[in-house]
């Protein structure tokens, strides 16, 4: 019991940081450059949902100063799913570039392929839904723009 109030308030504070954080991007001029998984597994691939987002997406992240972006897409997916791939694994798929305000972000989107269904671990605090689904189902949900982007072309992945 005492780890879902603690969970509960460490989404709070997601929730609360998020619009800050977007805010700041927004007014500085910051430049972010962030790596995600689009991970397959047969017809099915990998959603996420964060706590402090309505949407669903890829796991993914920002990049750190000593990442590439196959690297911080490799990492990321391990902290927000407990999934483990190395960057040879991953095959760049397409970047994709968004501005708000001052903001400028890119994004690169990696692909990867696994035979056998992985088991997925979310923290319940960032990440508060993980799903495999197919691209038709993917396609009925609220998605981010880039992974729109991503399956419009992909039916024939279904």
């Amino acid at each position: 019991m005492l780890s879902s109030g603690i969970d509960s308030l460490h989404r709070m504070v997601y929730r609360m940081a998020f619009p800050v954080w977007q805010f700041y991007l927004r007014q500085f001029q910051a430049r972010t450059q962030g790596a995600q998984v689009a991970l397959w597994n047969d017809d099915r691939l990998l959603l996420v949902r964060n706590s402090y987002r309505h949407t669903y997406t890829f796991p993914g992240g920002y990049i750190r100063n000593d990442e590439n972006t196959a690297t911080a897409a490799s990492r990321e997916l391990y902290e927000e799913t407990g999934i483990s791939v190395t960057t040879g694994q991953l095959r760049f798929s397409f970047a994709c570039s968004y501005r708000n305000g001052k903001h400028e972000g890119h994004d690169d989107i990696y692909e990867c392929h696994l035979a056998d269904r992985p088991a997925v671990h979310i923290d319940n605090r960032e990440v508060v839904e993980a799903l495999f689904v197919t691209t038709a189902v993917a396609m009925t949900l609220p998605l981010e723009r880039h992974v729109r982007h991503y399956l419009e072309p992909a039916g024939k992945r279904t």
